[in-house]
């Protein structure tokens, strides 16, 4: 499988609502697509654009076609995509319906040591184990040409669940946090976009031979 998330920004005055109806018509009947999820992004969302594109393609082949359909909808100001690999993540949260869909981009210092990368990962996979309002979980690597290196989904029953718990527990704070903190030695990760929109339905535990238009 080849999976790919986006971050699409929107020319001024473009109404929502038509870029929705325009996408969805040109990506259902995109060749090799497995699956694919649009949500409009929600306040609170910070470095990102306004709506955030899943994609999960049999193979990597299918990339022209999708730069070409994206291309071809004037209502796009820019698109910042990516495709990932995932290294790890976990599922307690099957049957999850109507929640919310998280997507944290990241980037590492490039310079820094691929041991201390390597415990930022194990740590961000730890969270779930201390943070109960995450219902299913995945990072990934991203192997396309991207400034961005790492992509941390997850899914929440409720936005109370991500806004509430995940962001002021104690072990994000006293623990997670010092990766990202420029004042930590442990400092690693230099840039992140934050992004968050509702789902009718799981995506991390989705068939992945079932085409989903949510």
């Amino acid at each position: 499988m080849w999976n790919e998330t986006v971050q699409l920004y929107l020319n001024p005055g473009v109404v929502h609502e038509a870029l929705q109806d325009d996408l969805q018509q040109h990506l259902k009947n995109l060749p090799g697509l497995g699956h694919f999820h649009l949500g409009r992004n929600l306040e609170g969302s910070w470095g990102a654009g306004d709506f955030t594109l899943d994609l999960s393609f049999v193979s990597d082949a299918y990339q022209a076609n999708t730069a070409d359909s994206l291309a071809r909808l004037p209502a796009l100001a820019r698109v910042d995509r990516l495709a990932y690999q995932r290294i790890g993540g976990g599922q307690r949260a099957v049957g999850l319906e109507n929640g919310i869909w998280r997507t944290l981009l990241l980037r590492v210092r490039p310079e820094q040591d691929p041991a201390l990368v390597a415990a930022l990962e194990r740590d961000l996979l730890h969270m779930p184990a201390y943070i109960a309002s995450i219902g299913n979980w995945q990072l990934s690597r991203v192997c396309s040409d991207s400034t961005w290196t790492h992509v941390w989904q997850q899914e929440f029953a409720s936005m109370e669940g991500l806004l509430g718990e995940y962001l002021t527990h104690p072990f994000h704070w006293a623990w997670v946090d010092r990766w990202f903190d420029p004042e930590f030695p442990e400092w690693t990760v230099e840039a992140i976009a934050h992004a968050f929109c509702a789902q009718t339905t799981s995506l991390l535990t989705l068939p992945v031979n079932r085409k989903a238009l949510q």
